[in-house]
């Protein structure tokens, strides 16, 4: 993804076009470099409302919807819902014969800018941004060679979406054109400026989408990217990552960032986080555990009001979630593998194989520890930011009713043992499996954390005082003593797959009697194993798809297991495909926390490549949102070993495992609502604050004053 040596140098002073850039915060790709609709991906700009991929200001192919709102869901053939789709506000009617370009995304700017040029001459000479200080609103500026016009540009007419809801979207734009010069050297500026007004749930109004975009054009295209810029630098201010001597990881890390604030930062009272965000169609914009194990984490950490939207998403469909446990003969609430508006289950029924043959897919019915890890998302959430207000309200309603759920679905047997029979766990390749061990370790926690926060115990969410302000608002309805108690002894029965003899988890029962054979044996990974061996031929081996057991250690690793990290990755590492887009960042978290930080290198790398070097060849249908939280996980969780310390007590813990490469890691975070930028040596670390905070440096707690100190 280089920039094209022979492109013009100069650009226009108001901030358009590509210009020499920093490579760790730009990202530049020469046209025909990518597939169109893979670029499109990548140069995706989103304001958390609304999302324009980066197709070309020419493309105006109908089949083609590129704009994409957010948490808004139309029905949609095969897949039940998905989120509206509408077309390009940013068309230019430029000729058909330009030749190709460069688009450079700029991260640290929040812009995507694009240049066509011919002969040395600039034709097209771009900007465009979702404004992030105004949500809804999006701002084109272009200078054109006039010669590469076909037609003066306009406006559109207002265009209106209305969906079964109540809710719908309405567009409408104002375009300002100014010419310059004479003959070949005549150019002409375009000013565009549009507002997407969403409703979720009453139709949208004209009137205000209108009088938004008065209030916008009057601020003029220049003011409105000085704002957005602020908002940007704001956030970058908190947020940002840097590895000093490895400018790949980066890049890799800033992209992350950049697509996950784009994709979450709304402040609505919900944010859906779709698997593919705002950047493309895939997935439908249907959420899934995705969100809740790799993309809140981040959040949580550097922007908690994003954090808390994704949450009450989950919040206000506790209802449907609790009307399915009631279908199926449980208690409590079983959320969704596959979410969309209302909060039923939108799970395809069935797909097509390689061979064109019609399977079906189970996830839907078997895949339950999605409810868990929404009660695992609340804690986490809570663990960050010292919310236990939260904890006192929906949160506690969310642990008590996921564990109400987990109560009633176990199976105990003649010697007191309790099981979770037939299911799917992370990894999909074994369908109907019993005591998948990711899934009963985090059945567990469930139970024992809704135990603990219905008694008041301090490590609900690792704080004390959280815990207790939670358990002081409760109410008989959301748990008592007794129904505590029968959860924490149950929680206790339930079978976790861990052989003393070995010191490793089975991944499920019956795993370890299954053929032996290794992923390698397929090809290099990431390798599809089940296009390679067939779906019933994949079942009867040990090849796994994504990290399993390994994923337990990281969402739940006091649950794990004294010691048993290193024999499950020297274990199953060998076994894992990495058919899914979430396995090499989760592993090389793993790896990381184990010491392996050359091995945890490695899948960094290949974790990066997922999306920026398209490796599974399906970053055309959107970025896959988890990845990028699991490469900030993997930097952050990983190799800096910072996190909520695990002992509780407000503490922000900070491990560094840096690889040999890497000379300073500096990460920003925002713990329990105090900024704080950590730079991480092998030899000590340095703690920035604006207020006071407790750090544990390798294990050891250490009151840090502002504005901050070097902990060795």
């Amino acid at each position: 993804m280089r920039a094209a040596p022979e492109a013009p140098a100069t650009v226009s002073g108001d901030g358009a076009g590509p210009a020499a850039t920093d490579a760790t915060w730009c990202l530049a790709i020469d046209d025909g470099d990518e597939l169109d609709r893979v670029v499109e991906s990548l140069t995706c700009v989103a304001d958390g409302v609304v999302g324009t991929r980066g197709v070309r200001e020419e493309e105006q192919d109908p089949a083609i919807s590129p704009v994409v709102v957010a948490a808004l869901y139309e029905p949609a053939e095969g897949v039940g819902e998905r989120l509206v789709q509408l077309p390009s506000w940013c068309t230019l009617p430029l000729g058909p014969d330009l030749p190709r370009g460069r688009h450079v995304l700029d991260l640290r700017a929040g812009v995507l800018a694009r240049q066509v040029w011919s002969g040395g001459r600039v034709l097209v000479d771009s900007v465009r941004f979702a404004s992030a200080a105004r949500p809804g609103v999006s701002v084109l500026r272009a200078t054109v060679a006039s010669s590469a016009l076909v037609a003066s540009p306009t406006s559109r007419p207002v265009a209106l979406r209305r969906t079964p809801s109540g809710g719908g979207v309405v567009a409408v734009e104002t375009t300002d054109v100014h010419r310059a010069g004479d003959g070949d050297e005549a150019t002409t500026v375009v000013d565009r400026v549009a507002v997407h007004q969403v409703e979720r749930h009453r139709p949208p109004s004209e009137a205000l989408a209108r009088a938004r975009l008065a209030a916008a054009s009057s601020v003029g295209s220049t003011r409105l990217l000085d704002e957005h810029r602020r908002v940007w630098s704001r956030r970058w201010e908190v947020a940002d990552v840097e590895v000093d001597g490895d400018p790949e990881a980066t890049l890799a890390v800033r992209f992350a960032l950049f697509h996950l604030f784009s994709s979450t930062s709304v402040r609505s009272a919900e944010a859906a986080v779709g698997a593919r965000g705002l950047t493309g169609p895939a997935y439908a914009g249907h959420v899934l555990w995705d969100t809740e194990a790799f993309v809140l984490p981040v959040l949580a950490a550097v922007d908690p009001a994003g954090a808390r939207a994704v949450l009450e998403y989950r919040v206000r469909r506790l209802g449907p979630a609790m009307a399915r446990a009631v279908a199926e003969g449980r208690r409590g609430a079983r959320f969704p593998w596959e979410s969309a508006g209302d909060g039923t289950d939108v799970t395809p029924r069935s797909g097509i194989d390689q061979h064109g043959d019609e399977v079906p897919i189970l996830t839907g019915d078997l895949e339950e520890h999605v409810t868990a890890d929404v009660a695992w998302a609340a804690c986490r959430y809570v663990a960050w930011t010292g919310d236990g207000a939260f904890l006192a309200g929906p949160g506690r309603r969310l642990l008590v009713e996921t564990a109400r759920y987990w109560a009633s679905r176990v199976r105990t047997d003649e010697a007191g043992r309790a099981h979770l029979d037939g299911v799917i766990g992370p990894d999909e390749y074994h369908e109907g499996v019993d005591d998948n061990a990711f899934t009963n370790l985090m059945a567990r926690w469930n139970l024992r954390r809704a135990a603990e926060l219905v008694a008041g115990a301090p490590n609900v969410a690792g704080d004390r005082r959280a815990a207790a302000t939670a358990a002081a608002g409760g109410a008989a309805s959301l748990g008592g003593a007794e129904e505590a108690a029968a959860w924490e002894r149950l929680a206790g029965t339930i079978v976790d797959g861990l052989d003393p003899a070995t010191g490793r988890h089975e991944q499920f029962s019956g795993y370890d009697d299954l053929d032996p054979l290794l992923a390698e044996a397929l090809g290099p990974v990431p390798v599809a194993a089940d296009l390679v061996l067939g779906h019933e031929r994949l079942a009867r081996t040990q090849v796994i798809k994504q990290a399993d057991v390994v994923m337990a250690h990281l969402l739940v690793p006091d649950e794990a297991g004294p010691g048993s990290l290193a024999a499950d990755l020297d274990h199953y590492l060998p076994r894992t495909a990495h058919g899914s887009s979430l396995s090499p960042s989760a592993h090389a978290y793993a790896l990381a926390r184990a010491g392996r930080t050359a091995e945890a290198l490695a899948l960094l790398r290949l974790a990066a490549a997922v999306d920026l070097e398209d490796l599974t060849e399906t970053t055309a249908g959107g970025l896959h949102l988890a990845n990028l939280g699991g490469i900030w996980q993997a930097v952050v969780h990983g190799f800096g070993g910072v996190g909520p310390d695990r002992r509780g007590g407000g503490a922000l813990a900070v491990d560094p495992h840096l690889p040999d490469e890497w000379g300073e890691l500096r990460i920003g975070v925002r713990w329990q609502g105090v900024p704080v930028r950590l730079r991480l040596r092998s030899d000590g670390v340095h703690v920035a604050c604006a207020a006071p905070v407790v750090v544990a440096v390798a294990g050891t707690r250490t009151r840090v004053e502002p504005p901050g100190r070097w902990v060795t």
